[in-house]
């Protein structure tokens, strides 16, 4: 209880900020091209313009705050219209080296949090990266952030529901939230946090 309260807290302190906060877009509108073939490498055209694709499960949380799977180089002329400040990546394994050199030529901020991926279905999420990963997510100063592990699913799935769980949503919304992006390989565990 009394880690809700304090999360409650830091949830309110940060909506005030968000609010004092320049009143600047946090979305624009972009020109998406759908295409039928896997484009390698960066994203181009066969007229020499960007192509914009999204990562693997890719979608606004709420304003300033994305999720996806795993962002590949063809995935970084996308990422580039959101306008990041900071990435939350909550996977053990380092980051690739294409992504780092990414977030350093864009002036983003990576913060890790290595949950492992566990297949078992009674495995603890642990708490205390989550309430760390958490508290990153809500100060606004981060913002626009992007959260994302492997495919977008589980752990990313966990963290989004405790913020949904912070913004008051009723356990079934937040149960259909995971489900819709975990498919059919929702897990107890990572629904119980």
């Amino acid at each position: 209880m009394q880690l809700a309260a304090e999360l409650q807290r830091t949830h309110h302190r940060h909506q005030r900020q968000r609010q004092q906060q320049d009143t600047t877009p946090m979305c624009r509108q972009i020109q998406l091209t759908i295409s039928d073939h896997t484009v390698a490498g960066d994203a181009v055209a066969d007229d020499g313009e960007d192509l914009f694709i999204p990562p693997l499960n890719f979608a606004m949380v709420d304003n300033g705050i994305f999720r996806s799977g795993f962002p590949e180089p063809a995935n970084f002329s996308f990422l580039q219209t959101l306008g990041l400040r900071s990435i939350i990546y909550l996977c053990p394994e380092p980051y690739p080296e294409a992504n780092m050199e990414f977030l350093k030529s864009n002036g983003i901020k990576l913060f890790q949090f290595g949950i492992e991926g566990h297949k078992e279905p009674f495995v603890n999420i642990p708490e205390d990266t989550i309430r760390e990963a958490l508290e990153v997510v809500l100060d606004v100063r981060n913002h626009p952030v992007i959260i994302h592990c492997k495919r977008g699913k589980h752990r990313t799935g966990c963290l989004v529901g405790c913020y949904r769980k912070l913004q008051k949503w009723c356990l079934s919304s937040v149960f259909d939230e995971y489900q819709r992006f975990a498919a059919a390989k929702a897990r107890v565990s990572d629904q119980s946090l």
